[in-house]
């Protein structure tokens, strides 16, 4: 096989990962604009800037390993990836996800958060009332102690009022 042909970026892998490398050099490049600050203090383009680096870092160690990999993956095939994809289940999920943010200050965080877990639970093939309800109650109670009580971040109460 030829070497050329094998370190070029068509395939799906080095283009992706290369795509995601350059996607996150520009996100650092914009985070730095933005101010970093100090650990103690950090400004506006803090997390941005963590988050491009890790995404730098990993795209670029998955690139470098791709280009220099000897593996031969001229038989794969972008089908056999997304076979068996349930799309339906997919674009609702992406469709309630959009209403959440839609709908997250008039109804607030605590009805929003326990229809969207009832929802992805229900997705999920869980059939057992019980579990779904008990689930829901959970992951929104949880949420709400984390970010309500011990962090101090502040939602919408919606039209519960709480």
């Amino acid at each position: 096989m030829d070497t050329s042909s094998k370190r070029s970026l068509r395939d799906p892998e080095k283009g992706s990962s290369f795509f995601l490398l350059l996607v996150a050099f520009f996100v650092l490049a914009g985070s730095v604009t933005l101010g970093l600050g100090t650990f103690g203090s950090p400004g506006p383009g803090f997390l941005p800037f963590l988050a491009a680096g890790v995404l730098a870092c990993s795209s670029g160690i998955h690139f470098l390993s791709e280009m220099f990999s000897r593996a031969d993956r001229s038989n794969k095939k972008a089908q056999t990836l997304w076979a068996g994809t349930k799309w339906t289940k997919v674009i609702c999920v992406a469709f309630v996800l959009i209403l959440y943010a839609f709908c997250f200050e008039t109804a607030g965080f605590i009805l929003c958060t326990f229809l969207l877990m009832a929802f992805l639970l229900l997705v999920m093939d869980i059939r057992s009332a019980y579990t779904v309800l008990i689930g829901s109650i959970l992951v929104t109670l949880m949420s709400y102690i984390i970010f309500e009580k011990l962090l101090n971040i502040g939602f919408p109460a919606g039209i519960l009022r709480f």
